[in-house]
């Protein structure tokens, strides 16, 4: 037995490295199980985590918003406090400067205001005299002006969206290389978390190696504590098939008849009798010790098993560093491989990340010189890297101002075309009135002297506000609920000012609506009043925010 376990242990020593391959092969494939299952219990959960997880975030974002509304409304009274008292001191302090101009400049208003009515008036005059002595069809030159804006309209829409589809491939493209760019960041911070994490799983990895090679020999320890009875029954018949034979062959020498001629042959059958009586008499023995002699070779057995693990087991532990190294290098050259994959891809996409480079720039430059040009909380980078155009001259500071002369003058400009098309609507209609009810040419004459009078039309217009109810027609004194209503109206038309919204959708639906001329006309000048023509920094910027949220709806203003 012993010499058998020694050939076997020889021949095991022998193939170690089969069996240490095959054990390998074994572990990777039990790994890869696990790995496996694990994966598929993962992915069923994954549909559950999601909701789980947009539950939660939907909770903290409601609960946040409902924190942010809290204190929102906290502050409601004060906020509107304040900002009612803003608005009070800079209307008050716009009213006396705009009041200190008009009394300078109040005879040259007065005078220019005479010659502007004058020259009206003859105008008029001429007007109504060429009317009236050739009588002919009038046209319809609102209808002609609207058809003539439609077309300009529709012209532009169909160049603006000519551009969208010949930049349509472009703007995919970026997007494509943009969330490209997101998903290798996201990759890259994945690797990164799985190579920090490296030790820790590559313990666990030794771990299980060791749980299950513990497995596999006591595995093995016990198929072979099962089959030491099969064994000794084995060798038992062995033996008793031997003794059978040397009996029979026994007996066939003594039936054969022969002569005994020497001493010696006596003497050889003597020592052969003895010998079998020892022999039977060991046999003996041997079979009242068997119990003894079958537990002496289990232990046996379980002291070199014992040892075999012992030895495995140190192998393990010495060769702990190696594998590491191993496995080290294996990651290196894998990563090394991914590497040069990511250098190949970017050579190949030079060019594209190059052009995609100066796209980002230019845009961060333009993004730098409007936060200067237009910021109040400018950052030292931005001013350093335009620190060359702030080096302005007095002739720069001339154009500016002769800039806001002329802005201050298109204005005015702009305002008096208004005001002189408001009014030619109006003697228009008067003139078709006349000659609907045949009036005389005196009575228009006293109807427009009559408007001439600012303070009797103010008069006037305000008892007619008086009469429909408006409350902001009385005097200079207003009641609670009245200067509540006047905040609210503040609070309305800043709204309107800074929401750019609000005139986006309505301009939206003016342009796909068919809406009559003298509607968009009234609501241009509502517009434009609302913003105060864009004479101020402020309302000038607020009135291009507006053209900026929807360009289509500026060819109304135009």
């Amino acid at each position: 037995m012993r010499k058998r376990i020694e050939t076997r242990l020889q021949k095991l020593q022998l193939r170690e490295g089969y069996v240490v391959k095959m054990q390998a092969k074994c572990r990777g494939l039990l790994a890869r199980r696990d790995a496996a299952s694990i994966r598929s219990a993962r992915l069923d959960l994954r549909p559950w985590t999601i909701a789980l997880q947009s539950q939660i975030r939907g909770l903290l974002l409601r609960r946040a918003w409902n924190t942010y509304l809290r204190r929102v409304k906290g502050n409601t009274a004060s906020v509107t406090l304040i900002q009612a008292r803003a608005r009070g001191f800079l209307e008050r302090r716009r009213y006396k400067g705009l009041k200190g101009a008009l009394r300078s400049s109040k005879f040259s208003v007065v005078g220019l205001q005479a010659i502007a009515r004058a020259k009206i008036s003859r105008r008029t005059h001429k007007e109504a005299v060429k009317v009236l002595q050739q009588p002919t069809m009038q046209v319809s030159w609102l209808a002609l002006q609207a058809q003539g804006r439609g077309a300009l309209v529709r012209r532009n829409i169909g160049t603006l969206l000519h551009n969208l589809d010949n930049t349509e491939p472009c703007i995919v493209g970026f997007q494509s290389h943009c969330r490209a760019a997101l998903l290798r960041r996201r990759v890259r911070g994945q690797l990164q978390k799985l190579d920090d994490a490296e030790d820790v799983i590559t313990r666990i990895q030794s771990m299980f190696r060791a749980i299950l090679a513990r497995r596999r020999l006591l595995g093995l320890i016990r198929a072979l504590r099962q089959a030491v009875p099969t064994i000794t029954g084995l060798q038992a018949l062995a033996r008793a098939r031997l003794g059978r034979q040397r009996h029979i062959a026994m007996n066939k020498a003594f039936a054969q008849t022969a002569v005994v001629t020497s001493v010696a042959g006596v003497q050889t059958l003597a020592r052969a009798a003895l010998t079998r009586k020892k022999l039977q008499q060991q046999s003996k023995q041997l079979r009242f010790v068997m119990p003894d002699v079958v537990g002496l070779q289990s232990f046996c057995r379980g002291v070199l098993v014992r040892d075999i693990y012992r030895a495995w087991r140190d192998h393990l532990h010495n060769s702990h560093d190696a594998a590491t190294f191993l496995q080290a290098l294996i990651r290196g050259a894998m990563e090394r491989q991914k590497y040069k994959a990511k250098l190949a891809y970017f050579q190949a996409n030079l060019q594209k990340v190059v052009k995609i480079q100066s796209l980002f720039r230019a845009k961060e430059q333009r993004e730098q010189y409007r936060q200067l040009t237009m910021g109040t909380n400018v950052t030292a980078g931005t001013i350093k890297n335009f620190v060359h155009l702030l080096d302005d001259s007095e002739a720069d500071f001339e154009e500016e101002i002769a800039m806001e002369r002329l802005r201050k003058r298109v204005v005015e400009r702009i305002r008096e075309n208004q005001a002189l098309e408001t009014e030619v609507s109006e003697l228009d209609v008067r003139i078709a009135l006349v000659v609907q009810n045949v009036k005389s040419f005196e009575d228009l004459i006293k109807a427009r002297r009559h408007r001439g009078d600012s303070t009797a039309s103010h008069a006037a217009k305000s008892s007619i506000l008086a009469a429909h109810g408006d409350p902001f027609s009385g005097s200079s004194s207003l009641d609670h609920a009245t200067k509540r209503r006047l905040e609210l109206y503040q609070q309305l038309f800043y709204l309107l000012q800074t929401k750019s919204d609000y005139f986006a959708r309505l301009f939206f639906h003016l342009t796909r609506a068919d809406i009559p001329e003298k509607t968009l006309r009234m609501t241009e000048r509502v517009v434009l009043t609302i913003f105060g023509y864009g004479q101020d920094r402020r309302e000038d910027f607020l009135l291009l925010q507006l053209l900026k949220v929807f360009r289509p709806s500026s060819y109304l203003i135009l």
